[in-house]
């Protein structure tokens, strides 16, 4: 017991606890006094280090050191300061920036840059139009606080003065944006982009400079002796990738073996970006591999398409049989990816055996943009699956390929509702050069009422004849849908028809013509419209027709 005692007292001694606040502020007081006849105490780490614990108190009696006239003691309070991080000094630091010493407003520029709170950036930004370049510089460069891999909270309200440093006329000032724009890392590369592409030439090379470095910056982050973080070196290997920063391959082919399949994954996905024949064998070896977690085979397989090699295309093809169904939205999403070099064998898929193996190559033709996939999309619409027949029908709507506008119609009846739903939408798709087809198609009663529905999706004045004829149509779900596209068309020419249709002997068609009359305006209607609010029947028929006459009513 009397050991734990004398343990505890111990290291109350030498962690401070128990000291009195008078006790404190004395020994705090002393530090002071030592920075104040030795400022070379601000580099030394042993000094800075003690002063933690006491840093609320220690704070405000450095910041009295800026008050003295020694240019040595300012800078080297300054130095402590930056240690410390106390926004209670923020004041006295802010002072110090104007101080006559253009030494001196470096210094507290940097001190209030190593805050990174938005607290600081105020004064930093004052010190912009300061006389001297070099006080400029270091303003400049300070706007973007100490640096590092997350976000600066006031990021917007700095980068906009970073990006505009890169065109001084000062190749000091240009030359801190740079620095700046780097301690910001990939948060910059937006603005970089942007400067690269429009920018003044001054500016282009200048914004080139910063994106190498910060490139060369990432590279180092793929190292996992370096970056212990797992989730860093995935993102870092996304934004190499992403910028297609060819000198980082062996890095990101390095990267295919880290210890995280998460990194791995994304190093994989960024060669593929980069077109990396290099790493080619790698990517095999490792798609090949049946204990590697499916992911990163898949992701090792999607590089191979983009790199021009086949055998990942394949590879992602037979994925489409699996019967687990993440692996294979896994690889028609990968399919995707690889887009048109893909398309020859997916075409082939489209043609086997497999159900879920046709569904998944249609599904990746689609997103492909080639139009000569289209004979095959339209063949499947034919297909014994009713799966592999609606995803051809949403193919053929992607690749808004017109000519299949006539299949698409027959596809409104198809026998399965998710085919239908498929295929109206592909129509919708094709906007007006479906209109042929759909006026076409309009002669079969059992599909009026979707291709009436689409004639007002499409709101093209040219599908009006036919509605019209379509108010007469003995179905009166089909009358009042075409009574509800001619108001979404707006046409005044449905007006006299509308009108008859509200003395129809169908509830929804009284009610929807009288709402389309109320969108068309019909100020000529608004007399009919009052005497059937009058005498219909019909409750929810004559809460459209108030509506509609609010309608008329309003400017």
């Amino acid at each position: 017991m009397r050991r734990t005692v004398l343990f505890a007292l111990a290291l109350m001694l030498v962690v401070g606890c128990g000291e009195s606040e008078q006790a404190k502020r004395a020994k705090v007081a002393g530090w002071v006094a030592q920075l104040k006849a030795d400022p070379s105490l601000a580099d030394k780490e042993a000094f800075t280090k003690q002063l933690t614990d006491y840093a609320d108190i220690a704070a405000p009696a450095f910041a009295g050191l800026l008050k003295e006239r020694d240019r040595k003691v300012q800078i080297a309070a300054l130095k402590v300061l930056a240690q410390l991080k106390r926004l209670s000094v923020v004041d006295d630091i802010a002072a110090a920036a104007e101080s006559p010493d253009p030494q001196v407003r470096i210094a507290a520029i940097q001190t209030l840059a190593a805050f990174g709170s938005p607290t600081t950036v105020r004064p930093i930004m004052e010190r912009l139009r300061d006389p001297d370049p070099r006080v400029r510089a270091a303003a400049v460069e300070g706007l973007a606080g100490p640096g590092g891999r997350d976000a600066p909270p006031y990021l917007r309200e700095v980068l906009p003065h970073l990006v505009t440093a890169l065109d001084d006329p000062h190749p000091l000032i240009r030359q801190a944006a740079v620095n700046g724009l780097v301690k910001l890392r990939q948060w910059s590369l937006q603005a970089l982009a942007k400067v690269r592409e429009h920018g003044s030439p001054v500016a282009r090379v200048e914004a080139a400079k910063a994106f190498r470095q910060i490139c060369e910056a990432l590279r180092a982050d793929l190292d996992p002796q370096k970056n212990t973080d797992r989730l860093a070196r995935r993102d870092t290997a996304r934004y190499l990738g992403e910028l297609r920063y060819r000198p980082a391959i062996p890095d990101l082919i390095k990267g295919l073996s880290d210890v995280d399949p998460e990194v791995r994954t994304a190093c994989a996905y960024a060669l593929g970006n980069m077109k990396a024949k290099t790493a080619a064998s790698q990517l095999r070896k490792i798609m090949e591999d049946g204990k590697e977690e499916m992911p990163v085979r898949v992701a090792a397989a999607v590089a191979l398409g983009q790199i021009g090699d086949m055998a990942g295309v394949r590879f992602l093809i037979d994925q489409l049989k699996s019967t687990d169904e993440k692996v294979r939205a896994a690889a028609v999403d990968a399919l995707r990816t690889i887009g048109k070099p893909a398309a020859r064998l997916l075409m082939q898929a489209a043609r086997g055996d497999d159900p879920l193996q046709r569904w998944g190559a249609l599904a990746a033709l689609g997103e492909t943009g080639d139009p000569r996939v289209a004979p095959v999309l339209l063949r499947a619409l034919r297909d014994q699956s009713p799966d592999v027949r609606a995803v051809a029908a949403a193919a053929l709507g992607k690749l808004r390929y017109r000519q299949a506008a006539p299949q698409l119609v027959r596809a409104l009846g198809d026998p399965n509702e998710r085919v239908q739903a498929h295929a109206e939408w592909a129509l919708e798709r094709l906007g007006d050069d479906a209109l042929p087809a759909l006026q076409k198609g309009a002669e079969r009663s059992s599909l009026r009422w979707r291709i009436f529905r689409l004639m007002g999706r499409l709101k093209t004045r040219r599908a009006v004849s036919t509605l019209l004829e379509g108010l007469k149509d003995p179905n009166p779900r089909v009358r009042a849908m075409a009574a509800w596209a001619l108001g979404e068309i707006g046409d005044r020419r449905a007006i006299a028809a509308l009108q008859a249709a509200l003395s129809d002997n169908s509830a929804d068609v009284r009610r929807e013509a009288a709402l389309a009359l109320g969108k068309l305006k019909a100020t000529d209607a608004q007399s009919l419209l009052a005497e059937r609010l009058r005498i219909d029947p019909d409750e929810r028929v004559r809460a459209a027709l108030q509506l509609a006459l609010h309608r008329l009513a309003t400017p």
